[in-house]
């Protein structure tokens, strides 16, 4: 630049001149303008280089659209501490998935989305908060504003940090990467805190009453809005609660009654049971004494059979008795009658033959009676 300059500083023609040609007269005067041309050019490339550098510092997230609920600085460094942050958490979360399937609902390392943030936050388990500063605008009742707010307040109320970083596609980007570095939840909590402060350093130095007074209009708005809210939950509260009430009553109401019906038909039941068991009782008693007078009659015809039996045997016995005696009586008979018979021959034996024998009668008389 300074080369072509200098050779734009010669005079045109012949090249004749001086050093006093240059300082006085028309060449004087066409070199002072050269020379402002030359500042005007360093002066817009110097501006250049300074636009170059502010747009080579300036954070990744300067293009973003910043809402309102933001109240914090903004910083590449944050930005990259907490992709840090969400990929490491995101690496434990993948490998407590792995090791136990079933207790990976309850062992979580960050959730994701503004009920879940919401309900722990209420529940006490969160340790930080991490928002886009470019959500989506909904200004409607109820909408993903006062959604955003509530939040920012539940927190404040929890003293949970509330961490304003990347954007939207960046965390959705960062919670499924995984980052080779350690956790630096301290080193975002601690950056968050200073970023706050300057933002309310330069929300104090750029104050406008403009500004101010919209900032008063949303609060009173949203102050009204949370007004309704809150008189709406009490009232739907206080019918809930009449209703659970009404409830409960017509329950303890039925239960009541259907505790009666049970004592009733309770009652009822044993009071069949006890006239059956009467029954069972009075039926026992009553075989009991047909069982006793059968018993009685079974003993008395036994009695009589066996008296009964004793007679005939005893009658039997007699009657064999007596045709013993009788067969004795016989049979001693038959054998005196043969014994008589047996004398006879023998006498009559005795006279036939007693003149032959008189010596053996004689010899005979001495032996004994019988053996002859």
């Amino acid at each position: 630049l300074g080369d072509n300059n200098d050779s734009n500083a010669e005079p045109p023609g012949d090249g004749g001149g001086g050093v006093d040609d240059l300082h006085s007269g028309p060449g004087a005067a066409r070199l002072g303008g050269i020379a402002e041309a030359q500042r005007d050019v360093e002066k817009e490339q110097g501006k250049k280089k300074q636009a170059e550098k502010k747009v080579a510092q300036a954070p990744k997230g300067a293009d973003l659209e910043v809402r309102h609920y933001v109240h914090q600085v903004l910083s590449d460094d944050l930005d990259d501490k907490v992709k840090a942050m969400l990929g490491e958490l995101v690496r434990f979360q993948e490998r407590a998935k792995e090791r136990d399937p079933l207790k990976y609902q309850k062992q979580k390392r960050f959730c994701v989305g503004m009920r879940e943030a919401r309900r722990s936050v209420a529940r006490g388990k969160a340790k930080g908060i991490i928002c886009a500063p470019n959500l989506e605008e909904c200004s409607a009742e109820g909408g993903l504003d006062d959604t955003v707010e509530d939040l920012i307040e539940a927190c404040r109320d929890a003293e949970v940090p509330v961490i304003f970083a990347l954007s939207r596609n960046r965390i959705g980007k960062a919670a499924r990467k995984k980052h080779p570095q350690h956790q630096e939840f301290k080193q975002v909590l601690k950056m968050t805190d200073d970023l706050r402060r300057q933002w309310v350093i330069r929300q104090m130095e750029n104050f406008d009453p403009a500004d101010a007074e919209a900032a008063r209009h949303r609060a009173e708005e949203k102050a009204a809005r949370d007004a309704e809210r809150r008189e709406a939950k009490a009232k739907a509260e206080a019918e809930r609660k009449a209703e659970e009430e009404r409830q409960r009553a017509e329950a303890k109401a039925a239960k009541e009654a259907e505790k009666a019906r049970r004592q009733a038909a309770h009652q009822a039941e044993m009071e069949r049971r006890r006239a059956a068991k009467a029954a069972r009782e009075q039926a026992a008693r009553e075989a009991e004494a047909e069982a006793e007078v059968t018993r009685r009659e079974e003993e008395k015809r036994k009695a009589e059979e066996e008296k009964r039996r004793a007679a005939t045997e005893q009658a039997e016995r007699a009657k064999r008795e007596a045709q013993q005696r009788i067969a004795e009586q016989e049979k001693a008979a038959a054998a005196a009658a043969e014994a008589a018979k047996a004398k006879a021959a023998a006498v009559a034996a005795g006279e036939d033959n007693a003149d032959e024998d008189s010596d053996s009668d004689s010899s005979a008389s001495s032996v004994p009676l019988g053996f002859n």
